[in-house]
Formats: C-alpha cells, sequence, structure tokens
C-alpha cells in the first residue's frame, strides 16, 4: 500500500463485507454495567469531544482501525521523509492528527465521531461489582467510590530526540471527575471516565479519558500525622459499599489489620480541594 490512496482497500470490498465491518465494529463495546441516579444531557465542547473520540480510536480494539492507523504513520512518514523525524516526532504527530484525518477516510459511526451530544451520569455501578461515583457527587458523603486506578502500557522517551522508546505498565491513580456516554449516532455507545489524574504525565499527554471497564477502584487512606499525605489502596469489588442518600448504616473498611501504605506502591500527593 505504500505511496497509494489508503481508501483503495475498502473501497473494494464488496457491500456485504463493508456491512459486516459496520456490524462488527457495534460489537466492539459491549455493556459493562449501568448507571444510577440522575442522567443529564450535556453537550460537549470541542476539545472535549475530541479528547474523548480520540481515546476511543487509539485504544478500541479493531482490526480495521489498527489498518488506518499504520496507513496513517506511513503518510505522516511519506510527507515528511526530508525532516527524518525521530519516533517521539512521529508518535506525537500521529497522535494528534489522527482523529481528523481518519473521518475523512469512510462514512462509518466510529470513523465520523459520535454525536456531540452525550449523557452524563453522576454514578455507575459496574458489571464486576464495583460501584463508582464522581468526586463532586460524593463530596458531603462519608464513604469514597471516586478513586480510580488503571494500568495502561506506556511509551516512554528519554528525551524528545529519543528514538527508542522503553514500552511498560505504568499505574495511573486519580479521582473519577466525570462519566460521560457517547453516542456513535446509535451504532453504539461507550461509557467513558474522565479523570483527575495523579501522575502529571497523563495530563501531559492529553488524555483525562478512560473506558468504564479499565478502571479498578482505590480509596485514597489519609495518614493520621501528614493531613496532606494520602496513600492509594486498592480494593476488590467484594469490599465496594454503596452508602446513599437512604442507607443509614456505614460498613467500616474491613478492620484495623490494614496497613496504611500498599506494599510496592509509592507515596503519592494529591489536592484535598
Amino acid at each position: 500500500m505504500e505511496g497509494g490512496d489508503s481508501r483503495s482497500y475498502w473501497s473494494r470490498k464488496s457491500k456485504d463485507d463493508t456491512k459486516h465491518e459496520i456490524d462488527k465494529e457495534g460489537c466492539l463495546f459491549p455493556t459493562i454495567g449501568k448507571s444510577y441516579g440522575s442522567v443529564e444531557v450535556i453537550k460537549l465542547d470541542q476539545k472535549t469531544w475530541m479528547q474523548a473520540h480520540r481515546y476511543v480510536l487509539f485504544n478500541c480494539e479493531s482490526d480495521v482501525v489498527d489498518y488506518y492507523k499504520n496507513e496513517h504513520i506511513s503518510e505522516i512518514k511519506r510527507l515528511h521523509r526530508k525532516r527524518c523525524l525521530t519516533q517521539h516526532q512521529l508518535n506525537r504527530l500521529h497522535f494528534e492528527n489522527f482523529h481528523e484525518w481518519f473521518k475523512e477516510q469512510l462514512s462509518i459511526a466510529l470513523w465520523a465521531g459520535p454525536c456531540y451530544f452525550a449523557r452524563r451520569f453522576k454514578a455507575f455501578h459496574m458489571n464486576n461489582g464495583y460501584r463508582f461515583r464522581t468526586k463532586q457527587y460524593e463530596e458531603f458523603m462519608q464513604t469514597q467510590n471516586s478513586g480510580v486506578l488503571v494500568v495502561s502500557m506506556t511509551e516512554s522517551y528519554a528525551s524528545t530526540t529519543n528514538s527508542a522508546p522503553k514500552s511498560g505498565n505504568i499505574t495511573y491513580y486519580g479521582r473519577l471527575n466525570d462519566i460521560v456516554e457517547l453516542n456513535y449516532y446509535e451504532k453504539f455507545k461507550v461509557v467513558l471516565f474522565k479523570c483527575d489524574w495523579v501522575d502529571e504525565l497523563k495530563v501531559e499527554d492529553d488524555e483525562p479519558f478512560v473506558f468504564a471497564g479499565q478502571a479498578q477502584q482505590v480509596i485514597f487512606v489519609q495518614d493520621p500525622e501528614d493531613h496532606e499525605w494520602f496513600v492509594p489502596r486498592s480494593i476488590k469489588p467484594r469490599d465496594i459499599f454503596d452508602k446513599g442518600e437512604e442507607s443509614k448504616n456505614i460498613r467500616d473498611l474491613e478492620d484495623d489489620n490494614n496497613g496504611w501504605v500498599r506494599g510496592g506502591v509509592d507515596g503519592i500527593e494529591i489536592g484535598t480541594d
């Protein structure tokens, strides 16, 4: 395909084959849970729409999307063949421009992006047992269900001129700021968590969103001596408790045998506001 039109591959496919590909995309995002509490319809601003859609494109498991990712990278190399881009520069151009380039290739829902109108939830009950709430929703509650842990395969560079990135799993901690359901024009819907990350790297990469299904739950335990210091502690779904406005009983965090520091995790600071 080098030097050719990236659209030619799919334009040669029959209508039945193309419909099959569209139907397959709808299976990419199975139902992972359901919201509870009030639901609000919002209009996404351009930046939020771009961040959310870009995350879906770069992280969904689709052979079709992967094909076009490779085509886009090849096109960037052709356009900048005289500059001899570093791997970091190539990846940055791909990350910043793929979502715009992609929607010009085919007029399928995933390609074109979601509707600008989305649904916002305050709380979400996962099929795996976790119950998440946004930090604003639980501000005056006595329990916390807004702590988020995500393990992500990430490429890191020693510098912007480095051409040999290192890949590895990095654990990100954060607070759940928003729960948004994207609607790809009724073809499929995707629930995303928008988080305030403790690790600044994810902010620099302009990635506040993750798939709801990627999130694990943590609580941030306050140091009894230094009240500005919090330590994340992973919890299992069976540890989750739903203390809504109707509930009068609060389940304690197991017993006094819990350590203040979880083994293998460095202490981190988070804002208390």
